[in-house]
């Protein structure tokens, strides 16, 4: 068995070519033995309940459409390749265990490797990711309306952090 430390270095270093890497190996070597704890699927079904209620808040402020514009625009756009190195292992292993197809859409050195024609590949994201709020986005919304977004951001950080320490819990045990 790893120790914690060890677990640590595992899930957190390394650029996101090699955090994708080790996701991916970890998912193909114990998918079934994650899909069997209770505890996990619980949490990830928490996971994605509130990713599909921030989904649908970003979708009632139009938010597509204001990264969209913003991306295509001369330097424009947050999902930088910097970005792409924040993701960590127990965030692209719930994507994988969430059934998301994880893979390196583009490697143009500028833009996010995760970002694909339609957007985000990823439905869990990293903190930054998620809690930035741009002016395009604050300009664009009323307060009520933000502090919704606010609040959905919230939870669904709060409940990756929870799906985390559960496959810390777990590879710290099985690794």
């Amino acid at each position: 068995m790893g120790t914690r430390s060890e677990i640590y270095t595992l899930f957190y270093g390394g650029d996101v070519a090699v955090k994708l890497a080790v996701a991916q190996n970890l998912y193909s070597r114990y998918d079934q033995a994650l899909v069997l704890r209770p505890d996990i699927m619980a949490q990830l079904a928490a996971v994605q309940a509130s990713e599909r209620a921030l989904h649908v808040q970003m979708g009632a402020m139009a938010m597509g459409a204001t990264c969209t514009q913003c991306a295509g625009r001369q330097g424009g756009g947050c999902c930088s390749r910097y970005m792409a190195g924040e993701n960590d292992v127990p965030q692209l292993l719930m994507n994988l265990l969430a059934g998301i197809q994880v893979r390196i859409q583009q490697d143009d050195r500028i833009e996010c490797c995760f970002l694909g024609g339609a957007g985000c590949v990823l439905s869990f994201k990293p903190m930054f990711c998620l809690n930035y709020i741009c002016s395009h986005i604050k300009g664009d919304g009323n307060p009520a309306t933000l502090l919704l977004l606010e609040q959905r951001t919230g939870s669904l950080l709060r409940k990756q952090a929870d799906m985390e320490q559960l496959l810390l819990d777990f590879f710290c045990g099985n690794i």
